[in-house]
């Protein structure tokens, strides 16, 4: 009877004891989501309190061994701390962020793509474009592999587009490094793929960049046939358009014919005004400007020169941008002389702070790239030492195995040789004292 009620109560009380476990082994996960959550709340606002509370995220999912929620706190870091410039930090943040998901229970290839995604960014913004290419490349296989095993899950995220952006942002790197072939290879490979597969927005963009690609090298009729493809293709959205007109106009006016630069001018600049662009709407007043004072209209130069300046003036960092007041003034020398001083000051201002923020900034740039690259280095050595040390006790381990069962076999035997020998020298002690007892005793 006894048995029987211990069976009843451990059947009765197995479903509480499991409900028990999930729950505790839910809490470190829904604690850590509140943490994490929390933390991207404030990285607008207080970023670097949205790192302090994103590590503590990251310890509850530690301190649990959460690999998955480990990489997905660090990753969160790494988001916030390359916002706030320390791209050394995002770096780390990011390469551990991989590590752990390569630990987890369960094979995460969405976030791989988008970690190794932001490694590649840190490292172009560096120009290690060969350490970009490379996690692009891992990327690429990565997103590949996703998209075989989770095609409509693919689809449903719009993650499919992985398969035309990381190759297209890789052909943009090998542009940066001067490999200009392997890039056009890339951007061709693409427009065919976009083509068969009717990819309106992979097909503008690699047309565009191509075309820029030949405007750069001074092939303008090259350049106007990529130019002209975009601008004629069906359902291209109107930004690519935009860049395409604004592109063909540039074009036409370094060949001489104005007046069809004109034209592609004033139609992208509708289309700038339309997407509400100021940037756009500035740069195509500025050439329209240039235009005008290549025929010998400075009136009419100035007067665009003045209204993309109504539209647009944040032009502290970009010389191609500020070098509108240096037209000005150039401009206004024969019109009105005290303007053109005003102009010429201004313009001087721009370019005494655009030259002393360059030099700050390539002086805190190289700094900041020879740590990360010193940083990469040592990651790189400490993971080639320990590889090293596993394939040598992959090697050698049967003669550690050896070694170690035979000392466990010395002291074993060591241990009963001792013991054996006490009880020798015990029996020997007791012979001893039954002789001695049984000696006769002598007058």
């Amino acid at each position: 009877m006894a048995c029987k009620r211990f069976t009843l109560r451990f059947l009765l009380l197995t479903p509480l004891v499991l409900w028990c476990a999930t729950v505790c082994a839910q809490n470190p996960r829904q604690a850590f989501n509140e943490k994490f959550n929390k933390a991207l709340d404030l990285v607008a606002d207080d970023p670097k309190n949205a790192i302090d509370i994103g590590f503590e995220a990251y310890y509850i999912a530690r301190d649990s061994r959460d690999y998955w929620a480990m990489a997905i706190a660090r990753a969160g870091i790494g988001y916030i701390s390359y916002e706030v410039g320390d791209y050394k930090a995002s770096y780390q943040n990011y390469v551990d962020a991989l590590e752990s998901l390569e630990k987890a229970d369960t094979v995460d290839l969405s976030n791989k793509v988008i970690i190794l995604n932001e490694l590649s960014l840190i490292q172009s913004d560096f120009n290690n474009h060969d350490e970009s290419i490379h996690y692009s490349k891992v990327a690429l296989r990565a997103a590949k592999e996703y998209v075989k095993k989770y095609p409509d899950h693919a689809k449903e995220n719009d993650q499919l587009r992985w398969l035309v952006d990381i190759p297209y942002y890789m052909a943009i790197e090998y542009q940066a490094k001067g490999a200009h072939q392997t890039a056009g290879k890339l951007l061709v490979d693409l427009w065919e793929q976009a083509e068969d597969k009717n990819d309106i927005v992979t097909y503008a963009q690699v047309l565009n960049e191509l075309g820029i690609a030949k405007m750069n090298n001074a092939e303008f009729k090259d350049a106007q046939e990529y130019f002209g493809l975009v601008v004629s293709g069906q359902g291209v959205f109107d930004d690519d358009k935009s860049v395409a007109y604004h592109n063909l106009a540039y074009t036409y006016m370094r060949q001489g014919n104005l007046d069809k630069a004109e034209s592609y001018y004033l139609i992208g600049l509708d289309m700038a005004k339309n997407l509400e662009d100021d940037l756009s709407q500035f740069i195509t007043y500025q050439d329209l400007g240039e235009l005008e004072h290549i025929r010998g209209n400075s009136e009419k130069a100035i007067e665009y020169w003045e209204t993309g300046l109504s539209v647009y003036d944040q032009l502290n960092g970009d010389p191609e941008l500020y070098s509108v007041y240096n037209w000005l003034q150039l401009a206004y020398m024969d019109i009105d002389v005290e303007k053109a001083k005003e102009f010429n000051k201004t313009y001087a201002q721009h370019n005494s702070f655009y030259v002393q923020n360059q030099a700050f900034q390539r002086e805190e740039e190289a700094q900041n790239r020879e740590e990360l690259i010193r940083y990469i280095d040592e990651q790189r050595q400490n993971r080639v030492d320990a590889e090293q040390r596993n394939q040598f006790i992959q090697q050698f381990w049967p003669v550690f195995l050896g070694v170690a069962l035979l000392v466990i076999f010395s002291i074993i035997m060591g241990i009963r040789y001792y013991r054996a020998l006490r009880a020798n020298r015990g029996l020997a002690q007791a012979q001893l004292n039954t002789q001695a007892a049984g000696a006769p005793v002598e007058d």
